[in-house]
């Protein structure tokens, strides 16, 4: 069982009270971060990142929970994602890959769990945990084509948002926890066509504003979207 996957890079000896904050801009007194492509890593309590081509909506007909579609969420005059699907629809997507060629991914969150901040309290600095909660979101991932990859980590490409354009800010730990685990394949053999697995990402979101969407960004940069509250 692993979290967040971030077992590529070395792990230092202190790391179960290590963690990374992904950030998309400055945390500007709680406010929340825009809407962006994926994120970089930075060092704990850092607010640094790198920002990536924009979520870009387009039309698309809404899909029944369940159901496996392939949506582009559409914006109405509020902005808001008017065909997103409800957790736990899949909607088919691509993953890109410059090794090995892209990836057909059948991707569906399966749960977003409402935490308590004091799960996190010895991986984050008080500064950090203040007026924030945490949220464990879940998604099932099945490889539908394209060659194998060796320890996908699939969520690089999920948001959690707060509003129709900013997200909840992602934190990847580098030790155990079980509240919030992934189930990636292991062993050395990639991730191939038929196989499925099972990854959980952390956000936390001002106390005050709870997750809105989920936000997949495919290949092209445009969003798989689903609603959450």
């Amino acid at each position: 069982m692993r979290t967040d996957l971030l077992l590529r890079a070395a792990v230092p000896t202190t790391a179960a009270l290590v963690l990374l904050l992904s950030a998309c801009g400055p945390d500007q007194s709680g406010a929340d971060a825009p809407a962006a492509g994926p994120s970089s890593a930075a060092s704990a309590g850092s607010t640094t990142g790198t920002t990536a081509p924009a979520v870009t909506p387009s039309a698309s007909a809404p899909a029944q929970a369940g159901s496996s579609a392939s949506p582009s969420p559409s914006a109405t005059a509020g902005g808001r994602f008017q065909s997103a699907l409800a957790v736990g629809a899949k909607a088919q997507g691509t993953y890109p890959d410059n090794e090995k060629g892209d990836i057909s991914l059948s991707i569906s969150p399966t749960s977003v769990v409402k935490g308590d901040i004091g799960d996190l309290a010895k991986f984050l600095k008080p500064e950090d945990m203040a007026g924030k909660t945490p949220y464990y979101v879940n998604v099932t991932y099945t490889h539908t084509g394209g060659n194998g990859i060796f320890e996908p980590y699939f969520n690089r490409q999920l948001r959690a948002m707060v509003s129709d354009t900013a997200q909840a800010r992602k934190v990847d730990l580098l030790s155990s926890f079980p509240k919030c685990e992934s189930d990636v394949p292991q062993g050395g053999k990639d991730f191939v066509k038929g196989q499925s697995e099972h990854e959980c990402a952390i956000y936390l979101a001002p106390a005050d504003k709870p997750l809105t969407y989920l936000l997949w960004i495919d290949k092209d940069g445009k969003p798989l979207a689903w609603k959450t509250s």
